[in-house]
């Protein structure tokens, strides 16, 4: 009976540090997952940053000369701004829903969240440089 009591308790110990590290596994999965995700967001603010200081310089140069925007340069301005408008639409949506499907299976709890930001965090210096 207690060589049955301890293979138990052995495999039951196992079985423990086993989900143990298959939790963490996931922790560390799920950190890069969302820390890709969160450095295309930031890499994608700053072209958007960029692209509006170009747009802005070549209106300021062109007024400076008090020469309007011809059809093309709207046209093409609008162009840039409708897919930086698109893709932060597109980017943010693919955040949230990734979140929420993260936070509704694996980290319900607030500690769980703050283990997962915390991963998420160290991720991010490593991955968004």
């Amino acid at each position: 009976m207690k060589v049955k009591n301890s293979i138990c308790l052995i495999i039951t110990a196992l079985f423990l540090g086993r989900c143990g590290k298959d939790e963490k596994v996931q922790l560390e999965k799920d950190a890069q997952l969302m820390a890709v995700l969160e450095c295309e967001a930031r890499q994608l603010k700053e072209e958007r940053f960029d692209a509006a200081n170009e747009i802005r310089f070549m209106e300021d140069s062109l007024a400076k000369h008090h020469i309007a925007l011809t059809a093309s340069q709207s046209k093409h301005i609008d162009s840039v701004k409708n897919e930086y408008t698109l893709r932060t639409g597109q980017l943010a949506n693919k955040i949230t829903k990734t979140m929420d499907s993260l936070f509704a299976v694996s980290y319900q709890t607030p500690e769980q969240r703050q283990t997962f930001d915390a991963a998420v965090e160290k991720r991010l210096q490593e991955v968004c440089k």
